[in-house]
């Protein structure tokens, strides 16, 4: 388990045992907006601390993965929570050495309704696995990732076509040691590396996964580069299984980007969106932006917070709802500094902000994932401390305006 966030987390055991239109103010929510807490971890058998986000299943289960478990004393688990009255809770796969460890994923659901995910670190290779709990509920580590061959901490979430291949990215190591890009046949149980980051043009380290179109390219960025090692803003890639070509699209040292760290989101239209800092801005709360499309994807400002008023500060990566509207969480933020729950809805060219949720500690705090939308328009998300243990919580916020 990482020194940082261990500390972090025994100090809650000690406590709980550019133009794409303007920033138009802060709506705080309305009554209509209908939030509750569906579980409350404890930190023993059941886990603490949820660092990614749910996924949902099509009888709206909702899956997640603990990041440690019995007291910090073991290594977390895969869990789901089944709707009813309360929400039940169930422990499907505890983690260990050998399945992995330090896991920050959201998993992702195919449509057979087999679970994927990664963890940081564990596995054979010691660097981190992919690992599938199926729909007859047998888990299996489909992948151990050893560091210079394939990379080392896959962090975030996988991607699957519509042929069941799977796709994700290791932060760091590799040929270039600077991170990967990889796929895994889950027909013929083969693993591919596709793309070594190399700190050159292509940039390098990978904080978040991958994300498909509707053409079924992949795309992400790095957190540093071009041609700079631990240093630099940033590039946006692009991968097209088809061909095999791997391109760079966009260095975000030429813009006023930085650090852009999260999954990106894509819009009907093919916009890419995600959230980063603006150079130069050490002080910021961060911004969500936007790549479009028809103009080489150049980035546009969405949204820059503030922290102030009640508005959030560093936001998380995000998901737009049916309308177009971008609904996302801030780890900091709102009207308890806790973190927050917003809606972003574009208003003739300029995005209004409206605050949903302020977090106060008992009903969680520190969310850093994104939410997952049902059938019928609610959002479920996860908190990483807070909640009725301090452990953290799973939250529902239903009835959006």
């Amino acid at each position: 388990m990482d020194t940082k966030r261990l500390a972090l987390l025994m100090i809650l055991a000690i406590l709980g045992s550019v133009g794409y239109g303007s920033n138009k103010g802060t709506k705080h929510a309305s009554a209509s907006v209908y939030f509750r807490v569906l579980y409350n971890f404890t930190g023993g058998e059941d886990g603490c601390c949820v660092y990614g986000g749910l996924a949902r299943d099509r009888d709206d289960n909702l899956y997640g993965v603990a990041y440690a478990s019995r007291n910090l004393m073991a290594h977390g688990l895969l869990f789901k929570l089944t709707p009813g009255n309360p929400w039940a809770f169930h422990i499907l796969q505890a983690f260990n050495p050998e399945t992995g460890t330090e896991c920050h994923t959201t998993p992702t659901i195919d449509k057979a309704g087999n679970v994927f995910g990664v963890c940081d670190n564990g596995g054979t290779g010691g660097k981190g696995t992919l690992w599938e709990y199926s729909h007859l509920a047998k888990f299996i580590v489909l992948h151990n990732f050893s560091g210079p061959e394939d990379g080392q901490s896959p962090e975030d979430s996988v991607v699957i076509d519509a042929d069941g291949n799977i796709y994700g990215t290791a932060s760091t190591w590799g040929p270039g040691l600077s991170g990967t890009l990889w796929k895994y046949s889950t027909s013929t149980a083969t693993f591919t590396l596709l793309h070594s980051f190399s700190d050159g043009d292509d940039g390098g380290i990978l904080s978040s996964g991958p994300k498909m179109d509707s053409a079924g390219r992949i795309w992400g960025t790095t957190l540093f580069g071009p041609n700079c090692y631990y240093c630099g803003s940033g590039v946006l890639w692009n991968y097209d299984p088809e061909t095999g070509q791997f391109s760079v699209v966009l260095d975000f040292d030429n813009t006023q980007l930085a650090g852009s760290r999260s999954r990106l989101a894509i819009s009907r239209r093919g916009n890419l969106f995600g959230v980063a800092t603006l150079q130069g801005s050490g002080a910021s709360c961060g911004i969500d932006y936007a790549l479009i499309k028809d103009t080489n994807y150049a980035p546009r400002l969405v949204y820059q917070f503030t922290g102030i008023g009640g508005d959030g500060c560093d936001p998380n990566r995000f998901r737009f709802d049916l309308d177009g509207n971008i609904v996302g969480t801030t780890q900091e933020g709102g009207d308890f500094n806790r973190g927050t729950v917003y809606k972003l809805t574009n208003e003739d060219g300029a995005w209004r902000e409206q605050i949903l949720h302020s977090f106060a500690g008992r009903d969680g705090l520190l969310p850093e994932s994104a939410l997952v939308m049902d059938r019928k328009g609610n959002w479920f998300g996860t908190t990483a401390q807070g909640g009725k243990y301090n452990w953290g919580a799973v939250y529902e916020l239903s009835a959006l305006p």
